[in-house]
């Protein structure tokens, strides 16, 4: 069994991609999954605008406050984080809503989680909860990193941390599978960095709509 931790953010499409990929292959391959939240918004330092923002700092505040709400439906409710995630990634990737209080409303209650839920999307006493997450990863896998960001834990039990891997849409099943295995066995091996190439198309999350 490979013990990994995914950290997600909602609004990122990469991210998404990637966490479709990984339910895909977990479907056939022993993979335990830890589902952890990473706030972009947080750690490009957006919560609060200025007129020097970079061009995805609404939408972080927006995937932010969404997090909020995770983290208090998990705390309090014992919430499924992957089923959270999901919920709000199907809305948002592939309906195009907007991560807003209507779609969160629409997920409470699609979970049966209370509407009360709602008001943790403006608790900021939440957000160190949230830093503590954040920094869980970057202490793994450094500061240079966003999500996808995959962290392993190898034979020795020490943990290994990585971005990626980013994917432009979802593979088929065979070649999903051999992603996974030529990863796994990269990814545990001390002497392993990095492996990385240029984009040349944009992410397609319809490509994951049916995972």
């Amino acid at each position: 069994m490979t013990k990994i931790e995914f950290y997600f953010d909602p609004c990122c499409p990469f991210c998404w991609i990637t966490s479709r990929w990984l339910l895909q292959v977990a479907a056939h391959r022993e993979i335990d999954i830890t589902w952890r939240q990473f706030s972009l918004a947080l750690k490009n330092d957006e919560l609060a605008p200025n007129s020097d923002e970079a061009e995805h700092a609404s939408i972080h505040r927006d995937a932010h406050r969404v997090q909020r709400v995770i983290r208090q439906a998990a705390q309090q409710h014992s919430a499924s984080l992957i089923d959270l995630y999901s919920e709000f990634g199907i809305r948002y990737h592939i309906m195009e809503q907007g991560l807003n209080n209507t779609t969160i409303a629409d997920v409470l209650q699609k979970l049966q989680l209370p509407a009360e839920l709602l008001a943790a999307a403006d608790d900021d006493t939440l957000d160190t909860e949230l830093q503590a997450e954040l920094e869980s990863a970057v202490d793994v896998a450094g500061n240079d990193i966003g999500v996808p960001t995959i962290v392993f834990t190898n034979k020795k039990g020490e943990k290994m941390g990585y971005f990626g891997p980013v994917l432009n849409e979802l593979p088929e099943l065979e070649e999903s599978l051999a992603i996974w295995d030529g990863l796994e066995k990269l990814a545990t091996v001390s002497s392993f960095y990095e492996l990385k190439r240029a984009r040349s198309d944009g992410p397609n999350v319809f490509s994951a709509a049916k995972c």
